[in-house]
């Protein structure tokens, strides 16, 4: 009976020893796998959303960037729209205008007659004794013209009358003999007007815009 009994112990000796030495370090290595496997998982976990938060901020700043990119194209294309538009309004509006209403005046007899008279009278009053010769529109009457031109202007002119020209309306005075000419068609008129109230026209059409 002893002996049973000494034998079960040292088999509880044995099992205690086993369990001291082998499974409680085991245990104790589980332990700490498992602890720096919490910290390590926690760590990822910290760094994974440090990361998705700097994804985000990047995406964020790079969509802020073309949404800047974009505005400036669409801010640029109105701009080039509205230039578009007040060429267009200029070239209608103030251009065709302007040459619709020069026409009108410089193809009227009186008009004309009046030009060259000026034309010729600026010349006398040089003291320059030269050939001239006046040059009208075939839309205008070169009858009409003399009669209405100042007197003693149709004498002057070389043929003793206005001549029919290459121009569109107006007059151009030649002095033959310097090969010269004082141009006072409807085009030139139409430039050195232009040039003189263009700005004051766009001040007015386009103040609301500037």
């Amino acid at each position: 009976m002893k002996s049973v009994d000494t034998g079960k112990d040292k088999v509880k000796k044995i099992c205690e020893v086993l369990k001291k030495e082998t499974l409680e370090p085991a245990k104790k290595e589980a332990d700490r796998i498992i602890a720096k496997a919490r910290v390590d998982g926690e760590k990822i976990i910290e760094d994974a959303k440090r990361e998705a938060q700097k994804l985000q901020e990047e995406a964020k700043k790079r969509i802020e960037e073309e949404r800047n990119v974009f505005q400036a194209s669409i801010n640029l294309a109105c701009k080039k729209s509205l230039d578009t538009l007040k060429q267009e309004i200029e070239k209608k509006l103030f251009n065709e205008e302007l040459d619709h209403f020069i026409r009108k005046q410089m193809n009227h007899p009186d008009i004309v007659a009046e030009l060259i008279s000026a034309i010729v009278k600026g010349i006398e009053k040089e003291g320059i004794d030269v050939n001239l010769k006046a040059l009208i529109s075939s839309t205008v009457s070169p009858q009409a013209v003399n009669q209405a031109l100042a007197k003693g202007i149709v004498d002057r002119l070389k043929e003793k009358s206005v001549e029919i020209g290459d121009i569109m309306g107006g007059a151009q005075v030649k002095i033959v003999d310097k090969n010269l000419t004082v141009d006072m068609t409807d085009e030139a008129l139409k430039t050195l007007l232009a040039n003189f109230i263009r700005e004051d026209f766009r001040s007015v059409i386009f103040a609301a815009s500037v």
